[in-house]
């Protein structure tokens, strides 16, 4: 076999080969991730997205309208005592925002799997929270020190598709 013929064959058996390995995608991802690029994974986005910009700006009110009735967080606990739910979302957040001094937080989203109305949405999150002492109103006396906190780890999010809306049942 001549050597350009070798080196044709050798193309030929490697290029598809080469093409496997690098991951290549069949649909277009949405920009910045790798999450197939489908109406109903950038409404789940939008969400989120809408989500992380409302706890930016320590609005209770904007987190609230991403989050579904049914909301219900363990807190990654077995313990009852930190469960949460929708009817002790608001007062919660309410709280936390108002002890926060500064907050960076960024969401690289890497996977989304939908099957009927649900989601489950796997994240990388990077957060840093700068937060004030929590002082007791009658007493004067410090409930809580002021703390900088930096959370980088995995997260899942759980949704619902409800009405053709997103909402949040679980990650907050």
């Amino acid at each position: 076999m001549s050597k350009s013929l070798r080196s044709i064959v050798l193309c030929a058996v490697l290029a598809p080969l080469a093409v496997a390995a690098s991951g290549c995608k069949s649909q277009p991802t949405i920009p910045g991730t790798e999450i197939p690029d489908t109406d109903a994974n950038r409404d789940i986005l939008h969400t989120l997205e809408k989500y992380r910009v409302a706890f930016v700006r320590r609005d209770a009110a904007g987190v609230m309208t991403t989050a579904h009735p049914t909301y219900f967080d363990t807190a990654g606990t077995d313990d009852p005592s930190d469960d949460l739910e929708y009817k002790e979302l608001a007062p919660a957040l309410r709280e936390r925002m108002a002890q926060l001094e500064s907050v960076r937080f960024t969401i690289d989203y890497l996977e989304i799997d939908v099957v009927k109305d649900r989601a489950v949405v796997k994240v990388w999150v990077d957060a840093s929270f700068r937060l004030k002492p929590i002082v007791d109103p009658e007493t004067g006396e410090v409930r809580v020190e002021s703390s900088h906190t930096r959370l980088q780890d995995h997260a899942m999010f759980e949704l619902l598709n409800d009405a053709g809306a997103w909402r949040i049942t679980r990650g907050l």
